[in-house]
């Protein structure tokens, strides 16, 4: 009996203990304006329990009785980006959260913007646009490996490497190798130039760190056939061309360096 006692008289004097925190969270779009209805639920990042609330409509939505930790909140309203909040450390007191929602459609139109942009090499424009889409979705694994990508045609390798470990912290599945596939497109290029350049020892330790990271580069594998032909290494440069190949067999370019280096590489025989 006495220990019953005790054990009440400690949950008496932490009221915390029973009740827990309280997390209230108002849901806005881009532009600021309130989103009713939404359907939003707070996460355990540890122990993923999760606590299902709809919002009202003035677009607010509380979690009752929420024990410490970690936590983030996940929403999703029709036309807009499914998103979630990045970590709240939660505790025995109240807290508020804004979390934006972004409007599909706008969102849409922004990353074909940055897409376009990239892909005419006018990265720092792409990156701009990109930019402005993880203001409204700061934790989208598709914008921070979009920014990566910009980066990495700056050739800002740092920038490049933070973006990418980003995206596969938001979606590791999907994005645990990009880090190390940047890091190749931006060997890739300054071993092109290297190449170019006809320094052809520097340009195969950097094509080498490109194929590496990005083992589906099929340029970069051409380039290194190239750099290793231009040293008269042909079994390596012959390698090379073959695992392009592998990846592009009908390139007429790759195939027709195939037979100069092959025609090369026997003359080189000859004594």
């Amino acid at each position: 009996m006495m220990i019953r006692v005790f054990l009440l008289s400690a949950l008496l004097l932490s009221p915390s203990l029973l009740l827990g925190g309280k997390v209230r969270v108002h849901f806005v779009d881009q532009n600021n304006k309130t989103l009713g209805n939404v359907q939003s639920k707070l996460v355990n990042t540890q122990s993923h329990e999760e606590q299902a609330v709809k919002a009202n409509k003035k677009g607010e939505a509380e979690f009752e009785k929420v024990s410490s930790g970690t936590y983030q909140v996940h929403a999703q309203l029709k036309g807009y980006l499914v998103t979630k909040s990045e970590s709240l450390q939660v505790s025995d007191k109240e807290m508020d959260v804004t979390l934006m929602l972004a409007d599909i459609d706008v969102f849409k139109k922004g990353e074909t913007a940055g897409n376009a942009a990239f892909e005419q090499g006018h990265f720092q424009e792409a990156l701009e646009q990109y930019q402005k889409l993880l203001a409204m979705a700061p934790t989208n694994a598709v914008t921070w490996s979009n920014i990566a990508r910009a980066y990495a045609g700056l050739k800002n390798q740092d920038k490049a490497r933070e973006a990418a470990q980003k995206a596969a912290a938001e979606d590791p599945e999907q994005f645990k190798t990009l880090e190390k596939q940047v890091l190749g497109w931006i060997s890739f290029d300054e071993g092109r130039q290297l190449l170019e350049q006809k320094q052809f020892e520097k340009a195969v330790a950097l094509l080498t760190e490109a194929v590496e990271g990005d083992p589906a580069n099929a340029e970069g594998f051409y380039a290194l056939a190239l750099a290793y032909g231009h040293q008269g290494k042909y079994p390596d440069a012959l390698k090379n061309i073959d695992l392009a190949l592998k990846l592009k067999p009908d390139d007429k370019g790759f195939l027709e360096v195939k037979n100069i280096l092959e025609h090369n590489a026997k003359v080189a025989q000859k004594p």
